[in-house]
């Protein structure tokens, strides 16, 4: 016999899904502020695939795409091709399986949260939570890579496993299914999803026998079968930035170390958040500080539950997530998204603990409210405001307006593209057929890949630079791209000089 939901449950529910859809998709192409080359080159080879069948060195049909110094992973160059195929090829649409992953991994976190607690409340604060957390809201609203993809597969796979799906060989087969669709996702999750079956594995090793190991085990067997047959492709950078590339083994193991502990600690995930303007606002923490206490609350209640096999997961995932990013250099909030979905049942199982006492007198629930409204205001005041001039460099804001521009007074001349913007931007604006044996050259473009291009450059040609390049000496200035806002909530209007466009 179903559990009856009161009406306002209803409504309540509409207005925060319409809230979260909304908050998702408007101004999606502009905030953040212009398009990385990364998010081009996922948009233009979903294009090429869509319209051509190839990636855009020509290849058919790959199953992971070359691009500039990088493979980008199937998952979000196939979702562009279906967008591309009837959508025009613009920063919106390029961001927008990242927005849905966005809005359904808000929906699933929700479920997950039903069928842990039965309770109206926390399931809609997980929704708000997996939706306007400041770590899951800004990732879906880039296209750097299929970032929410990640946590969403592993979030339906604890669903199937959740309320008692455990005990039908359906569950398992779903959540197999999602664990192999998850490898080829964001890149973390090729290394951590079989870490992740073991786990699953282990926490329900009393039960899970035969015809329901296999269920689970087997998709995700195939696709690692898979990403071993892609070889390197699969492992791209890999090598290039491990810890024990430069420091070798004693110096790598310090760091990783090192690096562990900051994606546990407090400066990333409540005070200070990624430093790199692309993965984080650089305001506040990846997370809420407000989530510190429901997070702690649900690590003590998991543990007290730890016979429970979800309680068992949430303590191991935690833990064990942050172990393989911390083995490349440097700390990074994309690296990490594998550990979201934990963070998620710690949050279910620490407000399933703090409601009643919260209920237990209006003054509290109203103070819980004003701290909430306290933190997450003025993150989103500068995300509007303050973030989008901030970050303009970041994401080579104007970059596509300045080639498209450039390409249009050329007169016949050879437009030069730095190499710190990379040829995604200038594919994107001009759409070369990527066929030909230089699709660029033949709309009139060079994407430069070494300080000697622009020293030869000629007479007449035009050099679109950012802000970090020299142009070369007689060179005339043309147009600029420029943000011009504040950097800061408190700071006074700022004039940002992104990109140059200059006439040799």
């Amino acid at each position: 016999m179903g559990i009856a939901l009161p009406q306002r449950f209803y409504v309540v529910g509409a207005v925060a899904a319409c809230l979260v859809i909304a908050s998702h998709l408007i101004a999606l192409g502009s905030a953040p502020p212009g398009l990385f080359s990364d998010e081009a080159g996922f948009g233009y080879n979903g294009w090429t695939i869509s319209h051509y069948g190839t990636d855009q060195f020509g290849t058919h049909w790959p199953l992971f795409f070359r691009s500039s110094g990088d493979y980008k992973g199937p998952a979000g160059v196939y979702l562009e091709a279906l967008l591309t195929a009837f959508l025009p090829l613009t920063p919106w649409v390029i961001r927008l399986p990242n927005a849905v992953a966005g809005i359904a991994l808000a929906f699933a976190a929700g479920w997950l949260g039903w069928g842990l607690t039965r309770s109206f409340a926390v399931t809609l604060i997980l929704v708000l939570e997996a939706a306007f957390e400041p770590w899951f809201f800004h990732l879906g609203r880039t296209m750097l890579e299929t970032d929410l993809l990640t946590p969403l597969f592993y979030v339906l796979s604890l669903v199937a496993l959740a309320a008692g799906g455990d005990r039908r060989l359906s569950s398992w087969l779903a959540a197999g299914i999602a664990l192999g669709a998850a490898c080829f996702t964001a890149q973390p999750a090729r290394f951590f999803t079989p870490a992740l079956l073991l786990i699953v594995v282990f926490a329900f090793r009393h039960t899970l026998r035969g015809a329901r190991l296999a269920a689970i085990a087997t998709p995700v067997v195939l696709a690692v079968i898979v990403l071993v047959i892609a070889g390197g492709a699969a492992t791209a950078r890999l090598g290039a930035v491990s810890v024990f590339a430069k420091d070798g083994i004693i110096g790598g193991a310090r760091e990783a170390v090192w690096d562990y502990l900051q994606y546990q600690g407090p400066l990333l995930l409540f005070i200070r958040g990624d430093s790199n303007l692309r993965h984080s606002t650089g305001f506040e923490g990846l997370l809420f500080v407000t989530a510190a206490v429901p997070l702690v609350l649900g690590a003590v209640a998991a543990w007290r539950r730890r016979d429970e096999p979800l309680a068992r997961i949430a303590l191991l995932g935690t833990l064990i997530a942050p172990a393989a990013p911390s083995f490349a250099v440097g700390v990074s909030a994309r690296r990490d998204v594998v550990v979201l979905p934990f963070l998620l049942l710690l949050l279910a199982y620490g407000w399933q603990a703090l409601i009643p006492w919260l209920r237990a007198r209006r003054i509290r629930t109203a103070i819980a409210v004003a701290c909430v409204l306290a933190v997450a205001a003025p993150y989103y005041l500068d995300y509007a405001l303050a973030y989008p001039t901030r970050a303009a460099r970041s994401f080579e804001s104007g970059g596509l307006d300045a080639i498209a521009r450039a390409h249009d007074l050329a007169d016949g001349h050879t437009v030069l593209v730095s190499q710190r913007l990379g040829p995604e931007d200038a594919l994107v604006d001009l759409l070369p057929d990527p066929r030909l044996s230089d699709p660029l050259g033949s709309v009139g473009i060079h994407a430069m890949s070494s300080p000697g291009d622009l020293a030869a450059a000629q007479p007449g040609d035009l050099l679109v630079l950012t802000w970090a390049d020299t142009p070369p000496p007689g060179s005339t200035l043309v147009f600029q791209e420029i943000a011009d806002g504040p950097t800061s909530l408190t700071g006074e209007t700022t004039r940002v000089v992104v990109i140059s466009v200059y006439r040799r």
